[in-house]
């Protein structure tokens, strides 16, 4: 083929799936003979030079044979340009010399931010008229319905090399929960009184929990594992009963590497779901820690419903493996840069039954309630103390002859 190719890439981050899948993307492009160039943004302030991005890529991600470049300045012609954040969408349509642009969409990222400047600026990227590609069909639907913008995607799949189930492993009455305080789409405060609640009905479950390197500090017994490596996220996986993935954005691929290692997964339910993730296969419950909670328990506790989401996962993942994923998404790239039009699938859910309503409630002490109210900052020093105690009160009634 030998294109040239601009991906316009944001800062790499450690345990990033995001920028997993961007380069491992990109150096499946290379290994079909395009050139790939990578421009990697600063927003991290480290000032690294081309040789150090390349190097860092390697050590989070593994190799990528792509050219790396500092900074988004392009001053080249390339066959297609690539944005893969919201914020390189705007350059890549109006600043880099390309015949095709493509806006690389692996989540809706206005749902990132507050109401506001950020969140609006982030939608209007989509009607910038680049051509998405999306991972999983909810973001396609979502392109097409809401923003009248057709797009293609390409599935949600798993490394069969890396996720599978490991008989020698022994179960463990246990279960994992991703937790990533970084990403507020995770929802660690649920997830956190979930497992509370769990806690309190199964007081000898191991709860593991994983994905930041920030500890949570449940007030509960708990183990964090911090940031694992894919393998060791497999074994994780193979001695747990249940995993808990939450995301109120698009799908993780996460719930995929779940149901590839044998674990049955309980997510939300809801349109960002439903469209990606299958029947039986996977628990959806309603957004409240208490139904969330009552999916996990029942799982736990019943291994006629742990051996029967197993089959359905087995089923669902034997036919998605990462292979087709780099075929599918590569197709459709090598489609716009020859000009062949590509089939857009119809894109209808895959999970069809209702969510998950049941729920497993107990009291909610102060240590483990999930509190939406931000904390009060506190105030102290000697003009607060004056202002609050029983002798400054004393003072104003005989000022002021009032309280």
């Amino acid at each position: 083929m030998n294109n040239r190719i601009a991906w316009l890439v944001p800062f790499p981050l450690k345990g990033s799936g995001g920028h997993r899948t961007i380069f491992s993307h990109i150096q499946n492009l290379i290994d079909r003979g395009h050139r790939c160039h990578v421009y990697v943004g600063d927003e991290e302030k480290q000032g690294l030079q081309p040789t150090e991005l390349s190097k860092l890529v390697e050590e989070y991600f593994g190799p990528c044979s792509a050219s790396f470049h500092a900074g988004y300045q392009i001053p080249d012609q390339y066959d297609l340009a690539v944005a893969t954040a919201w914020w390189t969408a705007p350059m890549v349509a109006n600043q880099v010399n390309a015949k095709h642009k493509v806006y690389f969409i692996q989540d809706f990222e206005p749902w990132f931010n507050p109401m506001g400047d950020h969140f609006i600026l982030a939608e209007n990227t989509y009607r910038l008229g680049l051509a998405p590609v999306t991972i999983g069909r909810w973001l396609a639907h979502l392109m097409t319905d809401h923003y009248d913008t057709p797009s293609h995607f390409f599935e949600f799949t798993a490394d069969g090399t890396i996720y599978k189930p490991l008989p020698k492993i022994k179960k463990e009455k246990a279960l994992c929960f991703v937790f990533q305080p970084e990403k507020t789409r995770r929802c660690p405060a649920i997830g956190r009184e979930a497992l509370a609640i769990v806690k309190h009905h199964c007081p000898d479950v191991q709860i593991y929990t994983f994905g930041s390197a920030e500890s949570p500090g449940f007030r509960f017994d708990h183990t964090h594992l911090g940031i694992l490596s894919l393998e060791e996220c497999n074994t994780l996986y193979n001695r747990c009963r249940v995993g808990l993935c939450l995301n109120s954005s698009n799908p993780s691929r996460i719930p995929f590497e779940m149901m590839a290692a044998g674990l049955p997964v309980v997510d939300f339910f809801g349109d960002n779901t439903i469209y990606d993730l299958p029947d039986h296969a996977v628990l959806l419950a309603e957004r409240d820690p208490t139904v969330i909670a009552d999916a996990l328990f029942r799982i736990l506790t019943s291994e006629s419903l742990r051996q029967s989401m197993h089959n359905a996962m087995h089923n669902f993942m034997r036919h998605r493996h990462a292979d087709q994923e780099f075929e599918q998404c590569a197709t459709i790239f090598e489609s716009m840069l020859t000009g062949t039009k590509h089939y857009r699938k119809k894109v209808v859910p895959l999970y069809t039954t209702s969510a998950h309503h049941s729920r497993l409630v107990s009291p909610s002490p102060p240590d483990i309630h999930c509190s939406c109210r931000p904390p009060m900052p506190v105030k102290t020093g000697p003009a607060y103390w004056l202002r609050n105690n029983r002798i400054s009160r004393a003072l104003k009634v005989l000022w002021r002859g009032y309280l």
